[in-house]
């Protein structure tokens, strides 16, 4: 029987996986102001065992990624994004994302990508 993958788009954005085994399911993302600066850091969820692991390697980007394209580049880094409060405002949201594959190179392509986005909040 072939198996399907579809996109689902609650309030963070999942990429179901046809892989079996351990599979990245979820990323939150948390914010920390510190005067003009905002640090971020990705926290995934995981379907086995560690569930969480703090902080993720993903891809950050500014801006909504539309439309999809049929394969992702991503360069993962576990690094904390540092975004500059300058202006007003309003600010494009912060994304982050990842292959489900938690074995996956550091950088490569993929089908299906983690996906979940934060809006900074600057002081």
């Amino acid at each position: 029987m072939k198996r399907l993958c579809f996109p689902v788009l609650p309030v963070t954005l999942f990429a179901l996986s046809c892989g079996s085994g351990r599979q990245l399911q979820s990323i939150t993302i948390t914010q920390t102001v510190n005067g003009q600066q905002i640090q971020f850091v990705a926290t995934g969820k995981f379907s086995a065992t560690p569930t969480t692991v703090t902080p993720l390697p993903v891809e950050w980007t500014i801006g909504l990624m539309a439309p999809p394209p049929p394969t992702y580049s991503y360069t993962l880094s576990a690094e904390p994004y540092v975004f500059h409060c300058s202006g007003p405002g309003p600010f494009l949201p912060i994304g982050a994302y990842a292959p489900p594959d938690p074995n996956a190179a550091s950088s490569g392509s993929s089908k299906h990508v983690v996906v979940t986005y934060a809006q900074p909040n600057c002081p």
